[in-house]
């Protein structure tokens, strides 16, 4: 009985199409050439600046295998926490270099001096890769000075790549839930 069970089994697995060769260790096929990530060659930002004003992000990066595709940007504020990710595609002719500036607008609320914000740039390739996080402070102080452009980047200030598009807010509406976020 017990042979003939031994049997069965055998033959309902031959004929399932199971063969020696699906018993085989796996194997993975070798890794794929994803090339080289995107490298942020420099930056910069005013740290401080008036509410209302607009807040310029200069911005030189470069990829040797020329494939760089877009800009990912992450904006975080200190008691709030992060704003959905965006997201801007580059033109083509810009996947080698590019140099220019992104821009963010911002509201004219006083209360905002007391809120800091940090915001992380990340550019990505066609292949999957992503180039090291760039940091970029931010606070406000209705005594800053007007934002200068400093001279090395005159040339990028020619050239804008993109508008932010955060709508920030003082952390004061969202601790004390009067934000459209969090309305009833």
């Amino acid at each position: 009985m017990a042979r003939s069970i031994v049997l069965i089994g055998a033959l309902a697995f031959l004929l399932s199409g199971c063969s020696a060769a699906a018993l085989q260790p796996y194997i993975a096929p070798p890794p794929q050439d994803k090339g080289q990530p995107p490298v942020i060659v420099d930056a910069y930002a005013a740290k401080a600046i008036r509410p209302g004003d607009i807040w310029m992000i200069f911005l030189r990066a470069e990829d040797p295998d020329g494939d760089m595709t877009s800009i990912a940007a992450v904006l975080w504020q200190a008691g709030v926490g992060y704003y959905p990710t965006e997201v801007t595609l580059l033109k083509p002719g810009e996947g080698r270099e590019i140099s220019g500036y992104l821009y963010m607008r911002t509201p004219p609320a006083f209360n905002l001096n007391w809120d800091q914000f940090e915001l992380t740039l990340v550019i990505r390739d066609s292949k999957g890769n992503r180039s090291e996080g760039i940091k970029l402070p931010l606070t406000f102080d209705m005594a800053a000075a007007k934002q200068e452009i400093p001279e090395k980047w005159q040339e990028a200030a020619n050239h804008l790549i993109a508008a932010l598009m955060f709508k920030i807010e003082s952390s004061w509406f969202y601790n004390r839930g009067g934000n459209e976020r969090n309305r009833d």
